[in-house]
């Protein structure tokens, strides 16, 4: 153990000379093979590294931050938008930032498509001149008194769109080669991102910027190992055989996020890191407890509300009928309601009370949801997630799911400054940011 403490103390220290003697490739195949925790079995026990664990900061008190997820930077696949308001020149606006201010909301989160300013034939080769719009917002951020949160929604190896079925979403993606849970080139190219990101913002106030590692992350099993797990659990009963596989899915993504935050440690220790939660942001990753990062949920609960006609749930969300809040089936019985909310989140009040740190990276409701019942879902879910003490942030600013020009049918707009203003779940937001 020990000699693992010094081994990860060299490396932290040293991490720029190497660099400069062996090569970038090198280094990261270091940081890959010497500090990723091996794969992982059924287990329920931690993962329990030195690189995770040492000087690192001590876990805190959640972060009060409240906001928006800014798209900019969202995807380089063009169908997105159709549906989303961002340009691929990635230039991030002004007024976003100061009309966010002045709102009395305090953070942004960039979901980011590392396609942007990543080489297409070499995945450890970073054009610095596309980052430079990532630059502008976090001077924007220390500007206008904003945390800056960067996310990598799309990550070399991974994201959560690639299973979309184009033929009923209508929306086409160029998905990834290989996963970063099984190709070390990807996973090297993963670890490089957030490497190249520390070393680039090396300095600025972990106050100012924080990095959020890949979003929405859900452990996709190859067809054998999918059949190796099915032959281990043969004969159980299979909402069983789905709790084992998620589980194991959940390892498989600690040891990829470990690796990211040794690399990303080994250039800035006093980095803040974000690391959304498994299964699609729903479940806390009890392995990294004690690595202290912030864990993030995300939630849309329950779909039917909150992603009504949402033209990429189409593939595992059935029509459904026009939304209400709380929801009730045809006979009038009640399917969801606050103490559903309640129970979605209770994986996560368990996670506050063991002092580990919690934020809401993602919450909303699309565009076709009513404006009454969007309302009394936000006052339900932000009083829940209110009573975890968390931060969180809207999915988006400007669009279908946020303040500004979301085309809400039924909605009272406002006009403001050539945009369309939601006042009413403004002053929503601003009253639950207060309590």
């Amino acid at each position: 153990m020990f000699a693992k403490i010094e081994m990860t103390k060299k490396l932290r220290n040293n991490a720029t000379t190497q660099e400069k003697k062996f090569g970038r490739r090198t280094v990261l195949k270091t940081l890959v093979s010497t500090l990723t925790l091996p794969a992982i079995g059924m287990g329920t026990g931690r993962l329990n590294s030195p690189a995770l664990a040492a000087n690192v900061p001590a876990p805190s008190k959640n972060p009060r931050w409240y906001g928006f997820n800014l798209l900019e930077y969202f995807s380089t696949d063009p169908d997105w938008m159709k549906y989303f308001p961002f340009k691929n020149n990635g230039v991030f606006l002004e007024d976003d930032f100061r009309w966010i201010r002045d709102w009395g909301f305090n953070f942004v989160r960039l979901p980011m498509d590392y396609r942007f300013w990543t080489a297409p034939d070499d995945l450890l080769k970073i054009d610095e001149r596309k980052v430079e719009s990532l630059d502008r917002a976090i001077r924007l951020g220390e500007e206008y008194g904003i945390h800056v949160n960067l996310c990598l929604h799309r990550a070399p190896g991974f994201c959560i769109l690639d299973d979309m079925d184009a033929a009923l979403t209508g929306i086409h993606v160029t998905p990834e080669e290989t996963s970063f849970y099984e190709d070390t080139h990807a996973l090297e190219a993963f670890v490089n991102q957030w490497s190249y990101f520390a070393k680039h913002y090396r300095g600025i106030s972990a106050e100012r910027v924080s990095f959020n590692l890949v979003n929405e992350p859900m452990y996709r099993p190859t067809s054998e190992r999918k059949r190796v797990l099915m032959e281990s659990l043969k004969d159980k009963p299979q909402e069983e055989i789905n709790q084992a596989i998620e589980a194991y899915g959940a390892k498989e993504y600690a040891r990829v996020a470990a690796a990211a935050i040794s690399g990303i440690r080994s250039v800035d220790p006093n980095r803040t890191i974000i690391v959304d939660g498994s299964a699609v942001a729903r479940s806390p990753v009890p392995e990294l407890f004690e690595s202290g990062v912030i864990q993030s949920p995300h939630t849309y609960f329950p779909p039917e509300v909150t992603t009504y006609q949402g033209e990429w749930a189409r593939q595992w969300l059935k029509a459904t009928e026009l939304p209400a809040w709380p929801l009730k089936d045809k006979s009038g019985k009640v399917i969801y309601d606050r103490k559903s909310i309640d129970a979605y989140f209770e994986p996560w009040r368990h996670v506050v009370q063991q002092g580990v740190p919690i934020h809401v990276g993602e919450l909303g409701c699309y565009k076709f949801t009513p404006p009454d019942v969007t309302l009394a879902w936000f006052e339900d879910t932000l009083d829940a997630i209110g009573e975890l003490k968390s931060g969180w942030a809207l999915w988006n600013f400007r669009g279908p799911f946020g303040i500004l020009d979301t085309q809400r049918s039924g909605t009272k707009f406002q006009e403001w400054h050539g945009h369309q203003l939601d006042r009413p779940l403004l002053e929503l937001l601003q009253k639950k940011m207060k309590a």
